[in-house]
């Protein structure tokens, strides 16, 4: 009887335990998810504006981009920043002899009232969690390794909240826009840009009011 109540009396603590370590996970708070945000990276300048003019019938098309600017890195926000007014004047020249010509197709292509339309980007991507301690030794060790035979592992590039863009013809402008900001900024400093909101406004189509 008296090895029955010993046995008996170490279990109980085990039982205690373990019934306030489910207790303990069960009233742990879940983790709320990520939410989206702007990396320091990304410079948000004034929207973009600029007015079409059609040479023969004299049309009118107001046009506002909301462009923003990833850079590669932190340091690299800082030289866009500084070469920001020449940078968008660049987008402007571009924007200019594009959209003159898309204003002309819309305005021969389509009734008025119908020739405005309005773009807005996918929603920013929330940011991964953070790594773990195992995931941070895993990636130490097998950078050691490759260390060791020689061997170089690739970078694993920056997270960019940015989506890839569905719309074919907006995709084809960010593209042009970002050679034309490489071509103006230093190499390795400008990632993508990103038209995250377009719209137009054409005064000539507007119903006058009764």
């Amino acid at each position: 009887m008296a090895l029955c109540f010993a046995v008996f009396s170490m279990a109980i603590p085990d039982a205690r335990a373990s019934t306030a370590s489910a207790d303990k996970a069960n009233t742990e708070e879940p983790k709320e998810p990520a939410v989206p945000e702007i990396p320091d990276t990304v410079v948000v300048p004034d929207p973009v504006s600029l007015t079409i003019v059609l040479r023969n019938s004299g049309t009118i098309r107001q046009i506002v981009f909301n462009i923003w600017l990833e850079a590669t890195n932190r340091q690299a926000v800082d030289v866009i920043e500084q070469r920001l007014p020449k940078v968008i004047n660049a987008f402007l020249v571009d924007l200019q002899r594009l959209m003159y010509r898309d204003t002309e197709q819309r305005f021969e292509n389509r009734e008025p009232g119908k020739r405005g339309f309005k773009y807005t980007a996918p929603g920013l991507l929330p940011p991964p969690p953070p790594k773990t301690e195992e995931e941070l030794a895993a990636e130490a060790e097998a950078a050691k390794l490759a260390e060791e035979n020689g061997e170089e592992i690739a970078k694993e590039p920056p997270f960019s909240p940015f989506q890839p863009v569905s719309n074919r013809y907006f995709a084809a402008l960010q593209n042009k826009l970002l050679r034309t900001g490489q071509g103006v900024l230093p190499p390795d400093t400008l990632r993508s840009v990103q038209i995250r909101m377009f719209y137009d406004f054409w005064p000539g189509d507007a119903k006058p009011r009764k």
